[in-house]
């Protein structure tokens, strides 16, 4: 017994040596991949570290631009001759989408900041997730937008031009009262004349189609029973209401057309027809729409790769810590 005992304790002892240098090979491997997750750990944690500070910069970038985005939008709407007023002339409504786009997104933008900051504070992968996937989304609305801003400017002259002689002829200041239409037509021409200082369809004090298509053409001046106007309030400047519309009497428009006796100039009476006011209004107002709608997803594409970039790193750290183990 004493003999195997011994005999046994010698063959552990060899294998204990034989088994060494496999224990260290396996410990100095352990050690190196310990080493090596750290490393890893600290440098993700300085690329997040650095993604998140990025992120906050461009949410309050983004709050600013989309809080812009959506107060031209608005301002656009709500304007004396805004987005709703121009619809009812023109008879397209490309202009009113876009600028209800133009809200949308303005407005979906400045939400998603604040949720950017939330998921970014949070670093949480299911927000950061929503947030990126929601910014694309916006993204493909402005481009929307903009397209159709674009596209609106270039279809302008088309129509145009017959379509406010019609409802210049038929529908202006005839039963406001009882027909919805006419009373939006109605409106839209006198916040138009207003805003855009302009009479009658087109064509300057010469033209038998600026202000004095009123009087030669339309249905209002058949319905002007107890006045003697010869044009609308809405085609006078600051001043004395009467002589510009033809109640009192003057030598000049709109009383008297193109003739050599009369031939005074009325200071209150806005003698240039409204067409091309009105295309350049829609050009500038439209490339300003357009424009917005093209410089925002420029910033939208930058904050999709960052927010995607920080929730890969976040969810990179369940994996490393399996390594670790």
């Amino acid at each position: 017994m004493g003999i195997k005992e011994e005999t046994a304790e010698g063959l552990d002892e060899i294998l204990d040596m034989e088994l060494q240098p496999l224990k260290r090979q396996r410990s100095n491997r352990s050690a190196r991949s310990t080493a090596s997750s750290a490393r890893r750990r600290q440098h993700d944690d300085g690329c997040v570290t650095c993604l998140r500070g990025t992120l906050h910069c461009y949410n309050v970038c983004i709050l600013i631009i989309g809080c812009a985005a959506l107060g031209i939008g608005i301002w656009l709407l709500v304007t004396d001759f805004g987005a709703r007023k121009v619809t009812p002339v023109v008879g397209n409504q490309l202009y009113e989408v876009t600028t209800y786009l133009l809200i949308a997104g303005g407005g979906a933008v400045a939400l998603l900041a604040f949720c950017g900051c939330c998921g970014t504070i949070r670093e949480d992968k299911c927000v950061l997730s929503f947030y990126g996937t929601t910014l694309a989304i916006v993204l493909i609305v402005l481009g929307v937008a903009c397209g159709l801003a674009f596209f609106f400017r270039s279809e302008l002259a088309g129509h145009i031009q017959g379509r406010m002689k019609q409802t210049l002829t038929l529908n202006y200041g005839v039963e406001v009262r009882t027909n919805a239409e006419n009373k939006r037509l109605t409106d839209a021409w006198d916040a138009m004349q207003r805003q855009l200082q302009c009479c009658g369809v087109v064509g300057n004090f010469t033209s038998l189609e600026g202000y004095i298509y009123y009087s030669l053409n339309t249905k209002w001046i058949t319905s002007q029973k107890s006045t003697n106007q010869k044009v609308p309030e809405s085609c006078c400047s600051s001043g004395d209401v009467k002589i510009c519309t033809g109640e009192a009497d003057f030598n000049g428009p709109p009383r008297f057309f193109n003739s050599e006796l009369f031939k005074q100039t009325n200071p209150f009476l806005y003698t240039n027809g409204c067409y091309d006011a009105l295309i350049k209004y829609l050009q500038t107002y439209s490339a300003v729409v357009g424009t917005v709608a093209a410089v925002v997803p420029l910033f939208l594409v930058f904050g999709i790769i960052i927010s995607f970039c920080l929730c890969s790193r976040v969810s990179g750290y369940g994996h490393d810590d399996e390594v670790d183990l």
